[in-house]
């Protein structure tokens, strides 16, 4: 696939799950690595994006059989999300079955907080007991 055609997919796929254009497009570097470590399978991914204008945050639950693995590179800056049955859709991720079929879980996912702050609150970290 030419990296037009990618850019073209990927450009709707923002369009269908935000709900609006894209403003501008942004190069991102990519290298993966030969070998990676596995740290286990997840479980759910929470993340905050905009819809329609708005900032909300999710989560989703990944079902039993299409948990995905997290994998980290050697170097810095390197997490993956590999293997597992699911796709991303304007719905968000949506598990999938062996089969390849999507799984009706109700969406798989949830709105953890509907008024969530364009900026995150920082807190110091309470010092810790010996």
């Amino acid at each position: 696939m030419s990296t037009k055609a990618e850019i073209d997919r990927a450009s709707k796929l923002y369009q269908d799950f935000r709900e609006r254009p894209p403003r501008r497009a942004r190069r991102v570097e990519v290298t993966f690595p030969r070998a990676v470590m596995v740290m286990g399978r997840v479980d759910a991914v929470d993340y905050t994006t905009t819809h329609a204008g708005k900032v909300v945050r999710y989560r989703h639950d990944f079902a039993a059989g299409s948990k995905p693995l997290l994998c980290a590179g050697p170097d810095k800056n390197q997490l993956y999300l590999m293997e597992g049955r699911y796709h991303v859709t304007e719905r968000g991720i949506v598990d999938l079955d062996a089969r390849g079929r999507e799984i009706d879980d109700g969406g798989g996912h949830r709105t953890i907080n509907p008024k969530a702050r364009k900026k995150p609150i920082h807190r110091k970290a309470k010092p810790r007991r010996r």
